[in-house]
């Protein structure tokens, strides 16, 4: 019998337990910076080419690796930072698991120099695929220096999943800032193609944001500080008008580690409470101290997550120092409350046959409580017993779309608009109801697909171009995404190191555009940077469907908007000549069609 298990041999083990630590050029510069923060070093320098898949070069001026030590450390399992697994619950370094040399050693070709102060010669090293093929020492100055080359030359199956370079060079330069915002003391430099993305030098919290974030962000900041016991929270948070659709300007550090968390999210959210828009996120800088046996960092292979012992007890440090952060600066938060998507509704029991002959006293319509009678032939409605297709006339269904050139048969009569938002109308299918808001901004997305689809975008150029600071690691995206992006309309440009400048929109979102809207533009643009790259059906694009939504409050008749009965008539004439008009961009129905086969159940003419 042939055996089926077989022992794995220690380079398949090595590129295997790779691939868990080392997943992506920034998974590099994460392991080999922490390794530098961890050496005492003050000043780090990153060196990149071509998003790190080319090379990646890191040097500092920590205290380096003694001649005896280099070889060993490259051995999986091997570490200078703890001892025993009793140290796992004591963590005070960024790094301690001892793989993260030997990963990258075992999918690239390393050159390594390094020297300790009590050397008089360092060490110069070359390891390819994990083979040492280079020992000798040298003379260089104290501290280490690291070129990783071709970056998983011999794992070909990974190399092909790489991003594209700016995609890289976006999650390389979102770490080095992560790291730069919790080791102030550090001063840090990182180049691209030899071209500067971020220059940090040395000072506190606030100076770092401004360097890399911009006077305005860090002019907007104020301190959040907390303490409850031994856990301590200081940062900087902003107010709810600096907000961003995305939450990637949310920055969470325990004991100066970065992280990503739901429960601190939540947290802050909580904090800012109603103050904070739905769907949108503030500009936050959070730092945590607790002891480290309250805390495991030892989660996951890439460190990015953590557990807390008390979880209750951060999500209160959190929220409570965010919330009275806020009052001090003098806005009053109120809590958010949750309301339930439906409100429940009592509605006539339907009543059997023999019930239907007998006369009910009339039940009061008058606001105030249901006497127990009246509540006795009540039930609650908590969903819909039969989905809204079964009312739709089916002819209706199967319409083909109609053409704008061709006669519209269909007569429609305007009956009333109710609270200024449904319009009821009358058609040869029974009872028409129409969202008035869902309905315009239906209409106007598909006239917007439908510019896109034959290129013939109608362009507005603004009278004066409006400008969004953005963080260095968004400026290679955007650089990348500008010439995809005029065939949706919009002109975008680049503007030093740290602006996105809107000079032209699509003209069916207006003729002007405010700075929040177009914070929430540049914001959509990143979101859905992979589908704006690829080359998949409009009909399909979320992104075009962000853009006509963010939009819609402003060119599409809102619910409230009052309108006359001839306009309404003009609006549902309007989309029904569209295909598909039941729907708008998000799925949510523009118009119910109520057939007679509906209303004569609902009456109750259906019986014989």
């Amino acid at each position: 019998m042939e055996k089926r298990v077989i022992e794995l041999d220690t380079a398949t083990i090595s590129k295997i337990a790779a691939g868990e630590v080392i997943e992506r050029p920034a998974s590099v510069v994460k392991e080999l910076i922490e390794n530098s923060i961890d050496a005492n070093s003050t000043q780090i320098t990153i060196n990149i080419q071509e998003g790190g898949k080319k090379a990646i070069e890191i040097i500092d001026n920590g205290v380096g690796i003694p001649h005896d030590d280099v070889i060993l450390s490259l051995q999986r399992h091997t570490t200078s930072k703890i001892k025993t697994a009793d140290d796992l619950f004591a963590i005070h370094t960024l790094g301690f698991r001892g793989e993260a040399l030997s990963s990258i050693v075992s999918v690239a070709i390393v050159d390594i120099y390094t020297r300790t102060k009590e050397e008089e010669l360092g060490t110069h090293v070359i390891i390819e695929g994990g083979t040492t093929t280079l020992e000798e020492q040298t003379s260089i100055p104290i501290g280490t220096r690291i070129l990783v080359k071709n970056l998983f030359f011999n794992v070909p199956v990974r190399k092909k999943f790489l991003k594209t370079t700016a995609t890289e060079v976006n999650h390389i330069t979102e770490y080095v800032t992560k790291l730069a915002l919790s080791h102030p003391q550090i001063a840090f430099s990182l180049k691209h193609n030899e071209k500067s993305i971020i220059t940090v030098p040395k000072g506190d919290l606030l100076s770092q944001i401004a360097t890399i974030f911009g006077n305005n962000i860090a002019k907007a900041c104020f301190p959040v500080n907390n303490m409850e016991e031994s856990y301590f929270l200081k940062g900087y948070i902003t107010k709810p008008e600096y907000s961003r659709k995305s939450r990637d300007y949310i920055y969470i550090h325990i004991n100066n580690r970065p992280i990503t968390d739901k429960i601190i999210t939540n947290a802050i959210l909580k904090g800012y409470g109603t103050s904070m828009p739905d769907k949108r996120f503030p500009i936050v800088f959070l730092f945590i101290n607790l002891p480290a046996d309250e805390i495991d960092v030892n989660v996951h292979p890439t460190k990015r997550e953590v557990r807390f012992n008390n979880e209750t007890k951060i999500f209160r440090l959190v929220e409570t120092g965010v919330r009275e952060s806020l009052e001090k600066s003098g806005l009053k938060v109120f809590e958010r409350v949750e309301h339930p998507h439906s409100q429940t509704q009592f509605i006539k029991t339907t009543p059997t046959s023999t019930e239907r002959l007998e006369t009910k006293p009339p039940i009061s319509l008058k606001s105030g409580s249901v006497t127990s009678f009246e509540k006795s032939s009540f039930q609650l409605i908590s969903k819909r017993d039969q989905p809204l297709q079964k009312y739709i006339h089916k002819e209706t269904e199967k319409k083909s779309p109609i053409h704008p050139q061709t006669e519209e048969r269909r007569t429609i009569r305007v009956l009333g608009i109710i609270k200024n938002t449904y319009i009821i109308a009358e058609t040869q299918e029974g009872l028409l109801l129409c969202d008035q808001h869902a309905a315009h901004e239906k209409i106007n997305y598909l006239k917007y697909l439908y510019q896109i689809e034959n290129k013939k975008i109608a362009v507005q150029q603004l009278l004066a171009p409006v400008s969004i600071e953005i963080k260095p690691s968004e400026i290679e995206l955007y650089n990348e995404l500008k010439e995809k992006l005029k065939t949706f309309g919009f002109d975008v440009d680049i503007f030093g190191r740290r602006e996105v400048v809107i000079r032209s929109i699509p003209s069916i979102l207006g003729k002007t555009i405010s700075v929040l809207a177009a914070k929430d533009v540049v914001d959509i643009f990143k979101n859905y940077a992979t589908e704006i790259r690829a080359e998949i059906d409009l009909k399909d694009m979320s992104f075009i469907k962000e853009i006509i939504s963010l939009f819609a409050c402003k060119r599409s008749i809102k619910a409230g908007d009052r309108i006359n009965l001839h306009q309404a008539e003009s609006l549902i004439i309007q989309l029904l000549k569209q295909k598909d008009p039941y729907a708008c961009p998000h799925g949510r129905p523009t118009l119910i069609i109520l057939n007679a086969k509906y209303l004569e159940e609902l009456f109750l003419r259906d019986y014989k």
